[in-house]
């Protein structure tokens, strides 16, 4: 958390607050009408931040501490909205950002993604429309909720905008219509809207402007441009925005995944589903499991733990916040076209698996007779596995290939190493290899398969590293004796390369 600031953008002030490491991907909250950066509280934006994101959230104009005009001039429209979050990502040095919004908010996020596509890492809409309230002007769109109506034709006086208990119970009381029928939590909301109050610097103008403005040319006809990938997430009990407004964004913006929220309303996502909505943001943000792997990876060793990063990503996929990594349904093909070639048959002997993962080469293994130990330095993925097969014959267990039960040297007729210390830089990955090697009991194989080296290619920073040939050899430890050394094509992508490799080693 940085603490907010100012920060000059189109001739306005702008206050800003950052949360995490500019190094991560970006995250641009966008709030709704009238809204401060404040609505995105503290502990939303720094599990975010934990996640690996760079978070930034902002005051818009007449809201919290950027520039206020007077109360019912706004001399601006939300295009010049959509405009000061371009300006602010230019003023951060932030090329691309993932564009979170709510409300009008995600409404000038559907106004940066069709004219600003070059700046938008990914989008998310939350309680937001393709066109605003539905009614005679959006027929196709369902109306608000009679409720709803009913509350903006009341004749509700405003507050005396300098008595600061009159302005927190208006702006209270303005949120019950809009909650959803869990109620909300007013002793919570009363101690946000106190700091928003404090912080504001004209509240009159802030509840006032932003109703005001012209929203310009519709882009509704124009969804269809939309080529980042969106993420739509909605309350089922939505009354100004019903929930047919967020199926609508979800068929007209292309491959658009629609997220609903049982029993929330028009409102910020409350903390009791901010377990649903963190991980939702954080996976449609990750890039794919392998490159938050990349991220946590970097991390890890930077600090000096060259293994650390492996659970930390498994706990990630557990929770949803990235694909699940390394998620095979079905055993290596280089492995199944090995061990059909020998008619593999493990009856009577046994068999390790090194960093087994979710399981799928354990699981062939074990088919074929032997009596099998797998194990992964994760806790999260050992206990997944076990929850993916809760009556395996599998010995599923977490160790340290760097420093393996002494009671496994030499214990196992059959040792799979399927693109594990590949993982790892050099060192420690020498003594891995080394370590495999030394699994093997005497007249058993150890089979190698690895990504193999591009003497060609970019260094690579981050795992994996594939493995040159010399280091492919290094598995021939202590006795072992290679059988064949070959490189193949990997069967489920023509493109890669692999080492299969199989050593033995003398009764």
């Amino acid at each position: 958390m940085s603490g907010d600031r100012i920060v000059h953008v189109n001739g306005v002030r702008l206050c800003v607050e950052t949360f995490g490491e500019p190094r991560d991907p970006a995250a641009l909250l966008i709030g709704g009408a009238g809204s401060s950066m404040d609505w995105w509280e503290d502990g939303f934006c720094s599990r975010l931040a934990v996640g690996l994101r760079f978070v930034i959230r902002f005051d818009s104009r007449d809201t919290g501490r950027s520039t206020s005009y007077p109360s019912g001039t706004p001399p601006y429209t939300v295009a010049d909205l959509a405009a000061d979050a371009v300006g602010l990502l230019d003023r951060l040095a932030v090329d691309r950002a993932h564009i979170v919004g709510i409300s009008m908010g995600g409404a000038i996020g559907q106004r940066l993604a069709i004219e600003h596509a070059d700046r938008v890492a990914s989008l998310t809409l939350i309680s937001t429309s393709p066109a605003g309230p539905g009614g005679p002007a959006n027929p196709d769109l369902p109306p608000m909720s009679g409720e709803l109506r009913a509350f903006f034709t009341q004749d509700r006086p405003a507050p005396d905008w300098t008595d600061r208990a009159s302005v927190i119970d208006y702006i209270v009381q303005g949120q019950r219509p809009f909650t959803g029928p869990h109620g909300l939590d007013e002793m919570h909301l009363r101690e946000l809207v106190g700091r928003i109050v404090d912080r504001t610097t004209d509240i009159q103008a802030s509840m006032t402007n932003h109703w005001l403005l012209d929203g310009g040319t519709p882009v509704r006809s124009r969804l269809g441009e939309i080529t980042t990938s969106t993420l739509v997430i909605h309350g089922t009990e939505d009354p100004l925005f019903p929930y047919g407004h967020a199926e609508a964004l979800a068929r007209e913006i292309p491959a658009a995944r629609l997220l609903p929220l049982e029993g929330v309303g028009h409102q910020m996502p409350p903390p009791g589903a901010w377990d649903v909505v963190i991980p939702a943001i954080l996976q449609h943000t990750s890039g794919g499991w392998d490159e938050q792997g990349d991220r946590f990876a970097a991390r890890s060793l930077a600090a000096g733990d060259p293994t650390g990063w492996f659970d930390r990503l498994y706990s990630a996929g557990a929770a949803g916040e990235v694909p699940m990594p390394w998620n095979r349904a079905e055993p290596h093909p280089l492995l199944t076209q090995w061990a059909q070639a020998r008619q593999l048959t493990g009856t009577g002997k046994r068999a390790v698996i090194v960093g087994c993962g979710l399981g799928a080469d354990a699981e062939y293994i074990a088919q074929h007779g032997y009596d099998t130990v797998a194990f992964d330095i994760a806790d999260t993925a050992i206990g997944l596995v076990r929850q993916r097969f809760p009556d395996s014959p599998v010995h599923y267990l977490t160790a340290d290939l760097l420093d393996p039960p002494a009671q496994w040297r030499r214990a196992f007729d059959l040792v799979v190493e399927v693109i594990t210390v590949q993982a790892l830089p050099d060192p420690p990955r020498h003594q891995a290899i080394v370590n495999v090697g030394r699994l093997v009991a005497p007249g058993g194989t150890l089979l190698v398969v690895a990504a193999a080296h591009d003497d060609q290619g970019q260094p690579i920073q981050t795992p994996p590293w594939p493995l040159r040939r010399a280091e492919v050899e290094a598995f021939a430890t202590d006795g072992l004796t290679p059988l064949r050394i070959e490189q193949v094509t990997d069967p489920r992508s023509p493109t890669d390369r692999r080492w299969r490799a199989e050593f033995h080693r003398q009764r």
